[in-house]
């Protein structure tokens, strides 16, 4: 995953899926009993994925979150409709529990502010720019990403807009269809970045994880805790993270 900057107010997040390829109260806190070894590793994660990039490129260290309900447009223009949407939409499922937002499916693209987009990989860049305001030129804009996604910040506060773009004919060749589209959907919640030092984890290009860890769900939930401001600076919300997680977890 990747952050680059698209209209001075754009973040891309970009995935490399070779090794497959945004406070619930139904769950029982995580963190029981937990050690300050544990929580330690867990502040460093949440660091890890929300604050920085795969690529090496920086974010403006604040908390970037949806907080308007997401919309999605399912635009699947090739590959098993059926799977594509069941796949999709059973993540969403995890999602809406994770963070408590208003997620659903609509039907036009005029009324979505995330716009799923499957394709086939040689025709995938067209198929994405026509929901960008600044064009991808092509694959090399994504720096050997397999599936990518890309989200938008309003006023340097909430993510308001984003794209996710799966090349299907690739994803099933390599049975990464359900990577794909568990990685990418949840990255662009505002979680932006992967890491080798969080293990194992879906966060992980070289994890053999395919879906989201107990430890996974933790970040979602963290970043999607009321205590967490959007424009929130980084130190700030780790200090907030930390004293979370040692009161037992969001």
């Amino acid at each position: 995953m990747a952050a680059i900057s698209l209209m001075g107010r754009w973040a891309a997040a970009l995935s490399r899926c070779w090794r497959r390829s945004w406070f619930v109260i139904l769950l029982v806190p995580l963190l029981t009993g937990a050690g300050g070894e544990r929580v330690d590793r867990l502040v460093t994660d949440f660091d890890l994925i929300i604050f920085n990039t795969e690529f090496g490129t920086p974010m403006d260290a604040k908390i970037h979150k949806w907080i308007a309900p997401v919309r999605i447009f399912l635009d699947a223009r090739a590959g098993p409709l059926d799977l594509e949407r069941k796949e999709l939409e059973e993540h969403v499922a995890l999602l809406r529990r994770l963070t408590g937002l208003k997620i659903e499916f609509v039907p036009k693209a005029a009324d979505g502010n995330l716009m799923f987009v499957f394709d086939t990989q040689d025709r995938l860049i067209g198929s994405v720019n026509k929901y960008l305001a600044q064009p991808l030129s092509g694959w090399k804009d994504l720096q050997g990403s397999l599936c990518f996604g890309m989200f938008s910040v309003q006023d340097a506060l909430q993510i308001n807009y984003a794209v996710i773009g799966i090349p299907i004919d690739e994803v099933m060749s390599r049975g990464k269809l359900k990577d794909c589209v568990i990685e990418e959907t949840t990255q662009v919640l505002g979680l932006p970045n992967d890491s080798d030092k969080v293990f194992p984890s879906v966060f992980n290009d070289h994890s053999p994880q395919v879906t989201l860890t107990d430890d996974d769900e933790l970040l979602v939930r963290l970043l999607y805790s009321p205590r967490l401001q959007v424009g929130m600076p980084r130190a700030e919300a780790l200090k907030i993270v930390r004293q979370i997680l040692v009161e037992g977890g969001p």
